[in-house]
Protein backbone atom coordinates (compact mmCIF):
# COMPACT_ATOMS: atom_id res chain seq x y z
CA UNK A 1 0.00 0.00 0.00
CA UNK A 2 2.90 2.09 0.87
CA UNK A 3 4.73 2.01 -2.67
CA UNK A 4 1.57 2.27 -4.31
CA UNK A 5 0.85 6.11 -2.42
CA UNK A 6 4.50 6.86 -3.08
CA UNK A 7 3.79 5.87 -7.05
CA UNK A 8 0.78 7.97 -7.05
CA UNK A 9 2.36 11.11 -5.28
CA UNK A 10 5.43 10.86 -7.87
CA UNK A 11 3.05 10.44 -10.98
CA UNK A 12 1.13 13.43 -9.98
CA UNK A 13 4.86 15.67 -9.09
CA UNK A 14 5.80 14.23 -12.45
CA UNK A 15 2.77 15.48 -13.88
CA UNK A 16 2.56 19.02 -12.39
CA UNK A 17 6.48 19.16 -13.52
CA UNK A 18 5.70 18.58 -17.47
CA UNK A 19 2.33 21.15 -17.22
CA UNK A 20 4.51 23.51 -15.32
CA UNK A 21 6.78 23.49 -18.43
CA UNK A 22 4.46 24.36 -20.58
CA UNK A 23 2.25 26.65 -18.69
CA UNK A 24 2.38 30.53 -18.97
CA UNK A 25 5.63 32.00 -19.99
CA UNK A 26 8.09 32.90 -23.06
CA UNK A 27 9.63 30.98 -25.10
CA UNK A 28 12.29 30.89 -28.25
CA UNK A 29 12.51 28.46 -31.00
CA UNK A 30 15.29 28.22 -33.53
CA UNK A 31 13.97 25.88 -36.74
CA UNK A 32 15.89 24.78 -39.77
CA UNK A 33 13.08 23.48 -42.43
CA UNK A 34 12.56 22.26 -46.07
CA UNK A 35 9.51 22.93 -48.20
CA UNK A 36 8.26 20.97 -51.47
CA UNK A 37 6.27 22.57 -54.19
CA UNK A 38 2.45 21.67 -53.53
CA UNK A 39 0.80 23.65 -56.87
CA UNK A 40 3.37 23.91 -59.73
CA UNK A 41 1.92 26.07 -62.64
CA UNK A 42 3.91 27.61 -65.61
CA UNK A 43 6.31 30.52 -64.89
CA UNK A 44 5.92 34.05 -66.00
CA UNK A 45 7.84 34.98 -69.23
CA UNK A 46 11.44 36.09 -69.07
CA UNK A 47 11.28 39.43 -71.27
CA UNK A 48 10.21 37.74 -74.23
CA UNK A 49 10.83 34.10 -73.99
CA UNK A 50 8.07 32.06 -72.78
CA UNK A 51 8.48 29.23 -70.22
CA UNK A 52 8.86 26.82 -72.73
CA UNK A 53 11.35 23.86 -73.59
CA UNK A 54 12.41 24.28 -77.31
CA UNK A 55 14.53 21.89 -79.17
CA UNK A 56 14.48 23.12 -83.14
CA UNK A 57 16.89 22.83 -86.27
CA UNK A 58 17.61 25.48 -88.09
CA UNK A 59 18.41 26.34 -91.51
CA UNK A 60 22.01 27.67 -91.96
CA UNK A 61 21.10 29.50 -95.40
CA UNK A 62 17.64 30.93 -94.39
CA UNK A 63 17.81 30.74 -90.20
CA UNK A 64 13.85 28.95 -90.35
CA UNK A 65 13.54 27.17 -87.77
CA UNK A 66 12.01 23.13 -87.49
CA UNK A 67 10.33 22.14 -84.19
CA UNK A 68 11.60 18.90 -82.71
CA UNK A 69 9.95 19.18 -79.33
CA UNK A 70 8.41 21.89 -76.88
CA UNK A 71 7.40 21.33 -73.51
CA UNK A 72 5.60 23.87 -70.86
CA UNK A 73 7.85 24.42 -68.24
CA UNK A 74 6.27 24.41 -64.52
CA UNK A 75 7.10 24.52 -60.96
CA UNK A 76 7.37 26.68 -57.60
CA UNK A 77 10.03 28.83 -55.95
CA UNK A 78 8.39 27.55 -52.73
CA UNK A 79 10.39 24.55 -52.84
CA UNK A 80 13.78 25.47 -51.19
CA UNK A 81 15.39 25.64 -47.05
CA UNK A 82 14.32 28.19 -44.62
CA UNK A 83 15.89 29.59 -41.32
CA UNK A 84 14.28 31.16 -38.39
CA UNK A 85 13.78 32.22 -35.34
CA UNK A 86 9.89 32.23 -33.52
CA UNK A 87 9.79 33.97 -29.78
CA UNK A 88 6.42 32.67 -28.97
CA UNK A 89 4.11 33.46 -25.43
CA UNK A 90 1.92 30.96 -23.97
CA UNK A 91 -0.83 31.75 -21.89
CA UNK A 92 -2.56 29.24 -20.59
CA UNK A 93 -1.81 25.62 -21.52
CA UNK A 94 -3.70 25.54 -24.24
CA UNK A 95 -3.31 28.77 -26.63
CA UNK A 96 0.08 30.89 -27.20
CA UNK A 97 1.23 33.38 -29.86
CA UNK A 98 4.51 33.20 -31.76
CA UNK A 99 6.16 35.59 -34.12
CA UNK A 100 8.54 34.05 -36.16
CA UNK A 101 11.35 35.77 -38.41
CA UNK A 102 12.48 33.30 -41.02
CA UNK A 103 15.08 33.35 -44.11
CA UNK A 104 14.29 31.80 -47.19
CA UNK A 105 16.37 30.31 -50.48
CA UNK A 106 14.56 28.92 -52.74
CA UNK A 107 15.62 25.76 -55.65
CA UNK A 108 16.96 27.69 -59.01
CA UNK A 109 14.59 27.01 -61.09
CA UNK A 110 14.60 26.57 -65.00
CA UNK A 111 11.95 29.07 -66.28
CA UNK A 112 12.98 29.31 -70.44
CA UNK A 113 15.44 27.17 -72.51
CA UNK A 114 15.65 27.17 -76.34
CA UNK A 115 18.21 24.78 -77.50
CA UNK A 116 18.71 25.17 -81.45
CA UNK A 117 20.41 23.18 -83.73
CA UNK A 118 22.57 23.13 -87.45
CA UNK A 119 20.21 20.76 -89.67
CA UNK A 120 22.75 20.26 -91.81
CA UNK A 121 25.38 18.76 -89.59
CA UNK A 122 24.07 19.21 -86.22
CA UNK A 123 25.93 21.28 -84.41
CA UNK A 124 25.02 23.58 -81.92
CA UNK A 125 23.81 26.96 -83.11
CA UNK A 126 21.56 28.99 -80.21
CA UNK A 127 21.67 27.83 -76.72
CA UNK A 128 19.33 30.18 -74.24
CA UNK A 129 18.60 29.04 -70.44
CA UNK A 130 16.98 30.96 -67.93
CA UNK A 131 16.97 30.21 -64.28
CA UNK A 132 15.17 31.95 -61.13
CA UNK A 133 15.73 32.10 -57.65
CA UNK A 134 13.87 33.52 -54.91
CA UNK A 135 15.09 34.86 -51.75
CA UNK A 136 13.32 36.38 -48.83
CA UNK A 137 12.91 37.54 -45.49
CA UNK A 138 9.23 37.47 -43.56
CA UNK A 139 7.36 37.83 -40.83
CA UNK A 140 4.95 34.99 -39.14
CA UNK A 141 2.73 36.10 -36.49
CA UNK A 142 0.64 33.13 -35.32
CA UNK A 143 -1.92 31.85 -32.69
CA UNK A 144 -1.22 28.06 -31.49
CA UNK A 145 -3.54 25.43 -30.02
CA UNK A 146 -1.95 22.93 -27.56
CA UNK A 147 -3.70 19.67 -26.65
CA UNK A 148 -3.33 19.47 -23.27
CA UNK A 149 -1.81 16.27 -21.71
CA UNK A 150 0.88 15.52 -19.13
CA UNK A 151 2.08 13.13 -21.38
CA UNK A 152 5.35 13.28 -23.41
CA UNK A 153 3.75 13.58 -26.86
CA UNK A 154 1.88 16.76 -26.69
CA UNK A 155 0.23 17.21 -30.16
CA UNK A 156 -0.74 20.82 -31.29
CA UNK A 157 -2.35 23.21 -34.61
CA UNK A 158 -1.26 26.41 -35.66
CA UNK A 159 -2.40 29.12 -38.33
CA UNK A 160 -1.42 32.78 -39.32
CA UNK A 161 -0.09 34.89 -41.94
CA UNK A 162 3.59 35.27 -43.84
CA UNK A 163 4.69 38.89 -44.29
CA UNK A 164 7.24 38.78 -46.64
CA UNK A 165 9.19 42.04 -45.56
CA UNK A 166 12.41 42.05 -47.99
CA UNK A 167 12.93 39.72 -51.32
CA UNK A 168 13.91 39.56 -54.73
CA UNK A 169 13.35 37.14 -57.55
CA UNK A 170 16.50 36.88 -59.37
CA UNK A 171 16.91 35.59 -62.95
CA UNK A 172 20.56 34.77 -64.87
CA UNK A 173 20.06 33.80 -68.49
CA UNK A 174 22.68 32.25 -70.71
CA UNK A 175 22.83 32.40 -74.42
CA UNK A 176 25.15 31.41 -77.04
CA UNK A 177 24.23 32.50 -80.35
CA UNK A 178 26.10 31.57 -83.38
CA UNK A 179 22.88 32.37 -85.60
CA UNK A 180 22.59 36.55 -85.22
CA UNK A 181 18.96 36.33 -84.64
CA UNK A 182 19.68 37.09 -80.53
CA UNK A 183 23.47 39.02 -81.78
CA UNK A 184 21.52 41.48 -84.32
CA UNK A 185 19.17 42.37 -81.38
CA UNK A 186 21.82 43.62 -79.38
CA UNK A 187 23.47 45.74 -82.32
CA UNK A 188 22.90 45.50 -85.74
CA UNK A 189 26.87 44.74 -86.45
CA UNK A 190 26.89 41.64 -84.71
CA UNK A 191 26.46 38.67 -86.14
CA UNK A 192 27.18 36.29 -83.19
CA UNK A 193 27.34 36.30 -79.05
CA UNK A 194 28.06 35.29 -75.99
CA UNK A 195 26.54 36.67 -73.29
CA UNK A 196 25.10 36.49 -69.22
CA UNK A 197 22.36 38.47 -68.15
CA UNK A 198 21.57 38.74 -64.44
CA UNK A 199 18.08 40.92 -63.58
CA UNK A 200 16.20 41.30 -60.40
CA UNK A 201 13.04 41.54 -59.21
CA UNK A 202 11.23 43.50 -56.52
CA UNK A 203 7.65 42.65 -55.15
CA UNK A 204 4.84 44.13 -54.38
CA UNK A 205 4.24 44.17 -50.75
CA UNK A 206 1.71 40.74 -49.96
CA UNK A 207 0.70 38.83 -47.14
CA UNK A 208 -0.01 34.96 -47.12
CA UNK A 209 -1.50 32.11 -45.14
CA UNK A 210 0.17 28.86 -43.44
CA UNK A 211 -1.37 26.50 -41.11
CA UNK A 212 0.26 24.11 -39.50
CA UNK A 213 0.63 20.71 -36.76
CA UNK A 214 2.81 19.24 -34.68
CA UNK A 215 4.28 18.08 -31.39
CA UNK A 216 6.80 18.60 -28.66
CA UNK A 217 8.64 16.14 -27.13
CA UNK A 218 10.60 17.44 -23.70
CA UNK A 219 14.33 16.60 -23.72
CA UNK A 220 14.86 18.92 -20.38
CA UNK A 221 13.97 20.83 -18.02
CA UNK A 222 13.38 24.31 -20.08
CA UNK A 223 14.17 22.68 -23.48
CA UNK A 224 12.06 20.25 -26.15
CA UNK A 225 12.00 19.10 -29.35
CA UNK A 226 9.76 20.02 -31.79
CA UNK A 227 8.34 19.37 -35.54
CA UNK A 228 6.10 20.59 -37.85
CA UNK A 229 4.02 19.63 -40.97
CA UNK A 230 3.28 23.31 -42.34
CA UNK A 231 1.47 24.39 -45.33
CA UNK A 232 1.81 27.92 -46.83
CA UNK A 233 0.07 29.97 -49.43
CA UNK A 234 1.93 33.28 -50.71
CA UNK A 235 1.21 34.39 -54.09
CA UNK A 236 3.82 37.74 -55.11
CA UNK A 237 3.64 40.20 -58.11
CA UNK A 238 6.38 42.02 -59.60
CA UNK A 239 6.73 46.01 -58.90
CA UNK A 240 9.95 46.44 -60.87
CA UNK A 241 13.09 45.16 -62.64
CA UNK A 242 16.33 45.92 -62.97
CA UNK A 243 19.23 44.59 -65.51
CA UNK A 244 22.60 43.86 -63.08
CA UNK A 245 24.65 42.02 -65.24
CA UNK A 246 24.76 42.06 -68.64
CA UNK A 247 28.42 41.26 -70.36
CA UNK A 248 29.96 39.04 -72.69
CA UNK A 249 31.75 39.02 -76.51
CA UNK A 250 29.97 39.41 -79.54
CA UNK A 251 31.77 38.77 -82.96
CA UNK A 252 31.20 41.33 -86.10
CA UNK A 253 29.92 40.51 -89.39
CA UNK A 254 33.62 41.58 -90.63
CA UNK A 255 34.31 38.72 -87.75
CA UNK A 256 36.19 41.18 -84.88
CA UNK A 257 35.44 39.93 -80.98
CA UNK A 258 34.01 43.20 -79.15
CA UNK A 259 33.18 43.46 -75.55
CA UNK A 260 29.38 43.66 -73.96
CA UNK A 261 28.88 45.61 -71.27
CA UNK A 262 25.75 46.78 -69.43
CA UNK A 263 26.42 50.41 -71.26
CA UNK A 264 24.97 48.76 -74.27
CA UNK A 265 21.78 48.12 -72.73
CA UNK A 266 19.14 50.79 -73.53
CA UNK A 267 17.65 52.60 -70.29
CA UNK A 268 13.95 51.28 -70.85
CA UNK A 269 15.16 47.65 -71.53
CA UNK A 270 17.50 48.07 -67.88
CA UNK A 271 15.29 49.29 -66.12
CA UNK A 272 11.29 48.36 -66.27
CA UNK A 273 8.11 49.45 -63.51
CA UNK A 274 5.06 46.53 -63.87
CA UNK A 275 1.46 47.68 -63.99
CA UNK A 276 -1.71 45.62 -63.98
CA UNK A 277 -2.59 47.12 -67.44
CA UNK A 278 -0.39 49.13 -70.31
CA UNK A 279 -1.72 50.94 -73.09
CA UNK A 280 -0.96 53.15 -75.64
CA UNK A 281 0.60 55.76 -73.38
CA UNK A 282 2.77 53.11 -71.56
CA UNK A 283 6.95 52.99 -72.63
CA UNK A 284 6.80 49.52 -74.36
CA UNK A 285 8.66 49.23 -77.72
CA UNK A 286 5.91 49.85 -80.56
CA UNK A 287 4.02 52.52 -79.36
CA UNK A 288 4.68 56.13 -80.91
CA UNK A 289 5.72 57.46 -77.88
CA UNK A 290 8.17 54.82 -76.92
CA UNK A 291 11.66 56.21 -75.04
CA UNK A 292 14.66 53.89 -74.79
CA UNK A 293 16.18 56.44 -73.11
CA UNK A 294 13.44 56.14 -70.32
CA UNK A 295 12.32 53.30 -67.90
CA UNK A 296 10.33 50.53 -69.59
CA UNK A 297 6.39 49.22 -68.52
CA UNK A 298 5.23 45.90 -68.97
CA UNK A 299 2.47 43.97 -67.27
CA UNK A 300 2.79 42.73 -63.91
CA UNK A 301 3.74 38.68 -63.24
CA UNK A 302 3.13 36.98 -60.24
CA UNK A 303 4.91 33.51 -58.22
CA UNK A 304 4.19 31.72 -55.34
CA UNK A 305 6.64 31.09 -52.76
CA UNK A 306 4.36 29.29 -51.11
CA UNK A 307 4.54 25.17 -50.27
CA UNK A 308 4.62 22.10 -48.19
CA UNK A 309 7.47 21.49 -45.80
CA UNK A 310 8.92 20.14 -42.19
CA UNK A 311 10.52 22.68 -39.59
CA UNK A 312 11.86 20.99 -37.02
CA UNK A 313 13.96 22.73 -33.90
CA UNK A 314 14.04 23.37 -30.38
CA UNK A 315 11.80 25.47 -27.80
CA UNK A 316 13.75 27.14 -24.83
CA UNK A 317 11.43 28.27 -21.96
CA UNK A 318 12.01 30.69 -19.92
Amino acid sequence: MKKLLLSAVVMVAASANVLAQDGRGFYLKPTGSYFIKVTPVEFPNVGELEPRDRVFNINPLTGAQTLISEEAITGSFGQGWRAGLTGGFRFNPVVAFEMGVNYFESEKQTMARQTGYNQANGSQLLSIHSRGQVKALDLTPTLVFHVPTSKNFRPYLKMGAVLPVYGFLEISTDINDQTGAVASQINPALRAVELTREERIEPRPTIGFLGAAGFSVPIGNKISFFSEIEYRNVSVSSKEKEVRKFEGTGTTLLGTRVPITINDLPTAQRYTDYHKKIDRNSNTPGNANYDPNQRGDDLRSYINIGGLGMNVGLKIGF
